[in-house]
């Protein structure tokens, strides 16, 4: 048996570290903190899984803090696809080749929206308008964010364009939709459904139309190759063994199943699944793909 055999077999053998590459408080956190505690109360690991923050750097400083430790699995990263971004825009100095893809534990989807009294009542009436007078309306978005790309992939999967008003935050587009300034934007569906009343939602960008939002179609039913489920990541470094990639993934898929988590998920419009991670890095080759290609237009 090699000395990795041995290590392997006595994983985890210390505290996991969970690097998260945001400030406490917001989704990756708060999810990783939840399925941490889960799995240490069920036993699931025999060691606990620490939640450390290490914000800043388009991610560059969570990256880096995972290369100071080993690629034994005690050191791992907790993101989302904010990380193909960064990869897209060049904004660290890491790739997919860094990490091995442990899996997806669920995740949420946004939605395209305008204002309630906008003369667009669907998405296809919307796409029509701009395809007939390209860059005829204006789309609230920051540069470089989830909103700017989101809304690329769409415009070049339905051949279309749009004008771009700078926003940089959710309460900025709100803002600016609200007050005429913007005609469309992108919100997390959770941040939609607060402001249901003064939004119509055009599109889904998840994998499957959401019970909250049955009415509104998802881009994928309408012959569009676009989702953008932004999932709860866990990546390892890429040196980490397999048979450690396999405890680590085996503990997660059980905490996204446990019934505690699944209603924290649906009483908060995200997802609940797991995804291997196999599958995770073959959806997120496929979206870095696109995003490279909205890049261009920018950089």
């Amino acid at each position: 048996m090699t000395a990795t055999e041995v290590q392997a077999q006595s994983f985890p053998s210390e505290p996991i570290e969970v690097i998260i590459p945001f400030n406490p408080g917001g989704r990756t956190d708060t999810v990783a903190r939840l399925l941490a505690e889960t799995i240490e109360s069920n036993g699931w690991l025999d060691q606990p899984m620490v939640v450390v923050n290490a914000a800043g750097g388009a991610g560059a400083n969570a990256v880096n803090q995972m290369r100071r430790g080993e690629a034994d699995g005690h050191t791992i990263i907790h993101w989302h696809h904010q990380a193909l971004i960064a990869m897209a825009m060049g904004l660290g100095d890491f790739d997919l080749g860094d990490f091995r893809s442990i899996g997806y534990t669920g995740g949420g989807s946004p939605v395209w929206a305008v204002r309630a009294d906008s003369e667009f009542e669907t998405i296809e009436d919307l796409i029509a308008h701009l395809q007939a007078e390209p860059r005829s309306l204006v789309e609230a978005v920051g540069i470089g964010t989830i909103p700017h790309f989101v809304g690329g992939m769409f415009a070049n999967a339905a051949g279309f364009e749009t004008r771009y008003v700078t926003a940089n935050s959710g309460s900025d587009r709100l803002r600016l939709l609200l007050g005429g300034n913007a005609d469309i934007a992108l919100f997390a569906a959770s941040e939609f459904l607060l402001q249901g009343e003064d939004l119509r939602a055009l599109v889904y960008f998840g994998r499957e139309r959401l019970p909250d939002l049955p009415d509104v179609p998802t881009a994928t039913e309408l012959g569009y190759d676009v989702s953008w489920a932004n999932p709860n990541w866990w990546l390892a470094p890429a040196d980490t063994p397999d048979e450690v990639i396999e405890v680590l993934a085996g503990a997660l898929e059980q905490a996204i199943s446990d019934p505690d988590i699944v209603a924290h998920f649906n009483s908060n419009t995200l997802e609940p699944y797991w995804m291997s991670g196999d599958d995770a890095l073959e959806q997120a080759e496929s979206i870095l793909e696109a995003l490279n290609e909205v890049a261009t237009t920018i950089q």
